[in-house]
């Protein structure tokens, strides 16, 4: 590249990083004064470099969500955005102001508040009151996504949203099949009333043995893929935690055995067979495994259950070699162990849903260390949404960052333009397009 070359392209480079950052601040820039103009917009693409305008505008796969059927009012959620010194809420009342800015032409400003404009609220209830097909359409458009991801429980057959749109596609939710009731197992639940056995019968038709109930485990399993569903999701991380023993046949039979008599470490015996179970499940069935790890939202568990490594039995552990991994929000805070596995072994990958938004600051670090040193075909772009508003918002967070680290990354020279393109084309598209089988 001539010199001349290379100032024209770190000039261009250095305005769309400005017009960018001022954008996801909610403030106005130098091509942007002129509300709405034709002219404007054409000027602030042209100062992109090629680099941030495909970041921001590529069309992508969305692989992580909690859509719901009936999404929460706008305003009913601006409720509790008041007051950052007393509410965690500030990354997310942030998205819900970029998501609104898109998705109706009203800017809130930085962050999204209960004195917000009514008008802005207005127009959220319309979009509600069309319908969640509709709601979720509008999110899918504004925000340039091709197909989305989403929750069900292990039974997809009853989720209510699956047929939502064409776009759609599930995550099958395992672990009420696995714990019986998740929540009894975090501190929060430690008092609840709860038998282990009685609730896995309840999931299952009362399961005489344990082959009974791997049974209907692999059944269940089984019937996914004609229902939608593209992976399993797990968040044990939350409850059980996420450091799997590997007990014989003969001790989760005679564990089993005991019924509504299984003492807690019964109950892990139990518990941990039928996980290494619906591995080799998901495996027979070309199912991606997708793990939350890090941190939590509930449950006040000890972080450390959450810490990837402990997946480290199961990753070298062959009679699960052909399984794919998918390591949800970056481990965060344990970037590094996720770092390591993502390099180590070929079929583990990073989902970046969540900490691309909730912390900023260490998802730069994370991600310009992961450029270094992860191959670029192992990352997924999802949200962590939950309505038209964030799906959007997430979105337009994420998109800034990616571009902001790669373009800093061409800056020092530790990648090019072609390697940033790239990677980009195969985190919006081919990576989860080949991982889930899309």
């Amino acid at each position: 590249m001539t010199d001349i070359k290379r100032r024209a392209f770190m000039r261009s480079t250095a305005a769309g990083l400005t017009a960018g950052t001022l954008a996801c601040q909610g403030l106005p820039s130098a091509a942007s004064e002129t509300e709405g103009s034709t002219e404007s917009r054409e000027e602030t693409k042209h100062a992109m470099s090629d680099v941030r305008l495909k970041a921001m505008t590529m069309e992508r796969i969305d692989t992580h969500s909690h859509w719901h059927s009936k999404p929460a009012a706008l305003k009913n959620m601006a409720l509790g955005l008041g007051d950052f010194t007393q509410s965690p809420g500030m990354s997310f009342s942030r998205q819900l102001a970029l998501g609104s800015r898109k998705l109706y032409g009203i800017d809130a400003g930085l962050f999204l508040r209960p004195d917000s404009s009514e008008e802005l609220f207005e127009k959220a209830a319309s979009l509600r009151a069309k319908g969640p097909a509709a709601a979720l359409e509008a999110a899918l458009d504004a925000g340039d996504i091709s197909i989305q991801f989403c929750f069900s429980g292990f039974r997809p057959e009853h989720a209510s949203h699956a047929k939502l749109s064409p776009r759609l596609r599930l995550l099958a939710y395992i672990d009420q099949a696995i714990a019986g009731q998740d929540r009894a197992f975090c501190p929060d639940g430690r008092d609840m009333e709860f038998n282990y056995y009685d609730s896995i019968s309840g999931h299952f038709a009362g399961p005489k043995t344990l082959t009974d109930y791997l049974d209907a485990l692999d059944a269940t399993i089984d019937s996914w893929r004609s229902h939608g569903v593209v992976g399993m999701k797990t968040a044990f991380a939350y409850t059980i935690g996420l450091k799997f023993s590997d007990p014989s046949l003969e001790e989760a039979q005679a564990a089993f055995a005991k019924k509504q008599d299984m003492s807690r470490e019964e109950i892990a015996k139990v518990q941990h067979y039928a996980f290494r179970h619906a591995l080799l499940a998901c495996q027979r069935n070309e199912l991606p495994v997708v793990v939350h790890t890090g941190f939590q939202i509930w449950g006040h568990s000890d972080l450390r259950q959450s810490n990837p490594m402990h997946l480290h039995n199961l990753l070298v552990d062959k009679r699960y070699k052909d399984i794919t991994w998918v390591l949800l929000h970056g481990g965060n805070p344990y970037v590094g162990e996720t770092t390591y596995l993502a390099r180590m072994f070929p079929n583990v990958n990073i989902d970046f849903t969540w900490i691309s938004w909730m912390t900023r600051a260490r998802f730069r670090m994370a991600l310009a260390e992961w450029i270094e040193i992860v191959p670029h075909g192992k990352f997924c772009f999802g949200s962590d949404s939950s309505c038209p508003e964030s799906i959007v918002g997430t979105g337009e967070i994420t998109r800034e960052v990616i571009a902001n680290v790669l373009e800093d990354q061409i800056a020092r020279r530790i990648i090019d333009e072609r390697i940033a393109l790239d990677f980009i084309e195969h985190t919006y598209v081919k990576t989860p397009t080949r991982l889930f089988q899309l």
